[in-house]
């Protein structure tokens, strides 16, 4: 149990440190989280972890990546 727990502790500030990162990576102002979500798309995340980061729900996260890959094509 107490394995576990540390291992949550310890990814849960994984993805605070990455959501931190995101927000300096964009010049010019606030980082849209469109742009958010299609970096750590690109970096092979998957939805789920990349709603934990972002902290939205899993079909926000869907729905935006549909978006972008319905604009590539």
């Amino acid at each position: 149990m107490a394995d576990e727990k540390t291992l949550q502790l310890i990814l849960n500030r994984l993805d605070t440190l990455i959501s931190l990162q995101l927000e300096t990576t964009f010049e010019g102002g606030p980082v849209p989280i469109s742009f958010k979500i299609k970096k750590l798309s690109e970096l092979g995340l998957s939805a789920s972890e990349i709603a934990s980061i972002v902290n939205k729900q899993v079909n926000y996260i869907t729905a935006i990546l549909s978006q972008k890959r319905k604009k590539k094509y």
